[in-house]
């Protein structure tokens, strides 16, 4: 099919160009010499006084047998050099020039903003239950079944031997049970997004540092690894996911600008993957953004955009608007990994 392309694209260049090159050298040599090459007549007026033993004198004769001969090679390296061009690339630079302009404008518009409080940082505005964490990869998490016999266990000794194998299961959480912030609470759309991640198949590690950013949930399916990341910014953002003066992408509100979140998922999956070892080597990572409490107000033209990045970007509880997909119908049947497999990324991550 490429070959297809290639050839098509050559033969039209090569219409084009000769459509253009016959037009102007008939003008050239008419208004030089009076010659039309388009004409049978002029070219037998030239082959009788070639016969007769025309003699070149003038210059101006001279010239007009350089051009005749050299007519053809021009338009066959001109034919080739024409063909080498990037046209599609010098086509989309020319049509997308306006776009590129105006979305300069509008960063300039708000970077140009004085800046009265301080931005948050992203550790400074994640959930408590996030933020709370010691940083560290907490341990693998247990099996179903291998937590009910945890839970009913009755031995005080037997609890303190099984707590450090099921620590990242079941220590409880600092923040209160009440705090709406967790990620782990219920919310308004179908349950916690752990209970959501969990309930499709997945076994999870949270508070994975990846790439210097930290990914609230690394979860863990047979054939494929989510990275979830949940953006709690509140407030009307502006995405944009196109690099300006070689920065990264930046989302804007209207008196505050920050990294874009999509973007730090997706780096985190480019750092990834030559990590993984093992059973989890090659293994396909999925990256997805959860809006959990903002909202995305020209979602609708970045669908295509973020469908292009091949990232998922769903909203849960307060996120918006309500064109983006719920998190829970984002989130589809997965068959759970096996030990061996959740140990190995989990080794890599710790």
């Amino acid at each position: 099919m490429k070959f297809i392309v290639s050839l098509s694209r050559f033969f039209f260049v090569l219409v084009i160009w000769t459509c253009g090159y016959l037009f102007w050298i008939q003008r050239l040599m008419l208004a030089f010499w009076g010659f039309n090459p388009m004409s049978s007549l002029h070219w037998q007026y030239l082959l009788r006084e070639w016969r007769g033993g025309w003699v070149i004198r003038t210059p101006k004769e001279w010239l007009f047998v350089i051009v005749l001969f050299t007519a053809v090679p021009i338009w066959l390296t001109g034919w080739a050099v024409l063909s080498a061009v990037p046209w599609s690339r010098w086509l989309k630079l020319i049509l997308l020039f306006p776009v590129r302009l105006i979305r300069s404008k509008i960063k300039e518009k708000h970077t140009a903003k004085p800046k009265v409080t301080k931005r948050k940082s992203y550790k400074q505005t994640r959930p408590p239950a996030v933020r709370a964490g010691s940083g560290r990869i907490k341990s693998p998490e247990k099996a179903p079944e291998e937590k009910e016999e945890h839970k009913h266990a009755h031995a005080p000794a037997q609890q303190a031997v099984e707590q450090p194998r099921a620590h990242s299961e079941s220590k409880p959480s600092s923040a209160p049970a009440h705090s709406s912030s967790a990620p782990a609470k219920s919310g308004g759309s179908g349950g916690s997004i752990m209970e959501i991640l969990r309930s499709a198949g997945y076994r999870l590690i949270s508070d994975a540092k990846i790439a210097g950013k930290k990914i609230d949930f690394v979860a863990v399916a047979a054939n494929h690894i989510l990275l979830c990341l949940i953006d709690s910014e509140s407030g009307d953002w502006l995405a944009d996911e196109e690099r300006f003066n070689d920065e990264e992408p930046l989302w804007f509100s209207e008196s505050n600008h920050r990294i874009s979140p999509v973007r730090i998922v997706l780096n985190a999956r480019d750092a990834l993957a030559p990590m993984l070892t093992g059973d989890a080597r090659g293994m396909e990572i999925k990256p997805m953004v959860v809006i959990r409490q903002g909202t995305i107000i020209n979602a609708e033209d970045m669908f295509e955009v973020w469908n292009g990045l091949n990232v998922a970007v769903c909203r849960h509880e307060d996120g918006g608007p309500d064109e983006i997909t719920a998190l829970p119908a984002a989130v589809s049947q997965v068959k759970s990994p096996d030990d061996g497999l959740f140990h190995s990324v989990s080794s890599v991550l710790g």
